[in-house]
């Protein structure tokens, strides 16, 4: 067992990331199907996995309530590039490939539009294998949206701020002009 990472600022980042660490692991990294929502239900509707079909294909496989409830809608099976703003998707791309080459965790801030406010959330985002289709997936979990602006327009993600590598037993991605 990892100890918790003295970066993440709420307790249910924290509880998320106990729970993830107490699975078992081949290599540092749990597989999707020893990951039973039932056992962290009060954080589910927080969550989010996406499967990294390949580099350009990034699919929404799970979104939790909350997460639907902020977007406005449920994105669920679409790909996670319609989501965020075109100019955002080759930094985001970049930053997936760093984190599962390691592997290792990550934390942001995330900045979003919805309803024509930018809102702020840490998030804590953590690896997973997929053994059946050999995808790698992220298990995400979504902090309490804290308004910082207003800016009109549809739901995008806008950008991920104070980016900070967690290491789970591999290191972590060397420098690459991304902190």
């Amino acid at each position: 067992m990892l100890s918790e990472p003295d970066l993440l600022w709420s307790a249910s980042a924290r509880q998320f990331f106990a729970y993830w660490d107490s699975l078992p692991k081949v290599d540092f990294v749990p597989d999707r199907q020893d990951f039973s929502p039932s056992r962290i239900a009060t954080l589910m509707p927080a969550v989010t996995i996406l499967e990294v079909v390949s580099e350009d294909i990034i699919l929404q496989r799970l979104t939790g309530t909350t997460v639907c409830r902020s977007l406005g809608f449920d994105p669920t099976g679409r790909s996670v590039a319609d989501l965020m703003s075109p100019l955002l998707w080759p930094d985001y791309r970049e930053m997936i490939s760093l984190q599962l080459s390691v592997p290792c965790g990550r934390q942001n801030m995330l900045r979003s539009r919805r309803a024509n406010l930018v809102d702020r959330a840490e998030v804590l985002v953590l690896p997973l294998r997929h053994a059946r289709s050999g995808h790698w997936m992220l298990l995400s979990y979504f902090d309490e949206l804290a308004p910082v602006g207003y800016d009109p327009g549809p739901y995008e993600i806008l950008g991920y701020e104070e980016t900070r590598w967690i290491d789970i037993g591999a290191g972590v991605p060397e420098a690459s002009g991304r902190k």
